[in-house]
């Protein structure tokens, strides 16, 4: 149901709170600006799921943020990272009680990066239509196949969780707790410029040229920042790697500074390269 009314909003928390959990996802656009933009966000307990349109602007945000940070509610996500960068850019904190499907999948013995469509298929024998990821969700109005897509993508997201919690004892399970005390890490959701190395997950540090390293990633966040583009519109990750590699030919670098497009940042390479 595409919510119309902060009426409907209402009666969604108090039956969510009886339940005592959620299912939450966001879609949002990032292809040309630095921080995502939320579009939409769907909600659902035991027995609805809400389609929320934040760019309506009859819409309570107030109202949203309640349901999000309702001590009282548990909210279950797929891959949560970017929701939840998403929900504190718009509200300047992270939601508590939370738990990320895909993490608690690894803990059965599947990959780290199964998707939600698979944890449908393997958990609950349905199956799940991902054909139309790509959409532009900014465009309004919202077709009845825009609104079906996004109300699958978050329908299903409190049976697995039941799911899951009759395979593994969550609330006791050390490397799940880790995990998730890890995503909820504030500083991680800051971006802060001096930290933005640390996302690229570099693993045999000792191959890398760590301070080169921590250095291109401050410059590449803050000149997206300034331009507002996205970070990897700057220079990619891929690209940054190579150039902080220990072993690598003198020409492949030339090559990667000359196809930098910011001439700002190719300039500052330059010199430290």
């Amino acid at each position: 149901m595409l919510i119309n009314n902060n009426d409907q909003l209402k009666q969604f928390l108090v039956k969510s709170q009886k339940d005592n959990l959620i299912g939450v996802d966001t879609e949002f656009y990032r292809v040309s600006t630095y921080d995502p933009k939320l579009c939409l966000l769907q909600f659902s307990n035991r027995s609805q799921i809400m389609i929320v349109d934040p760019l309506n602007k009859k819409i309570d945000l107030e109202l949203i943020k309640e349901i999000l940070f309702s001590k009282k509610i548990l909210k279950i996500f797929h891959a949560a990272y970017q929701d939840i960068e998403i929900i504190f850019n718009l509200f300047g904190k992270i939601p508590e009680r939370i738990i990320d499907i895909q993490i608690c999948l690894t803990e059965l013995g599947y990959p780290n990066s199964t998707g939600y469509a698979e944890a449908c298929k393997y958990l609950l024998g349905i199956k799940i239509d991902k054909k139309n990821q790509f959409i532009d969700w900014r465009k309004r109005p919202l077709s009845e196949e825009k609104i079906n897509y996004a109300s699958k993508d978050v329908k299903y997201l409190p049976d697995l969780y039941l799911k899951i919690t009759k395979k593994i004892e969550l609330e006791t399970n050390l490397n799940i707790s880790i995990k998730h005390k890890k995503l909820l890490d504030i500083d991680a959701f800051k971006r802060k410029p001096e930290r933005a190395w640390k996302k690229l997950k570099i693993n045999e540090t000792e191959k890398y040229e760590i301070r080169k390293l921590r250095e291109l990633c401050f410059l590449r966040e803050k000149i997206a920042k300034k331009v507002n583009v996205p970070v990897k519109r700057i220079i990619s990750d891929q690209q940054i790697r190579l150039l902080c590699k220990k072993k690598i030919e003198k020409k492949r670098k030339i090559e990667i500074l000359r196809s930098i497009k910011s001439i700002t940042l190719r300039d500052k390479l330059l010199k430290i390269f």
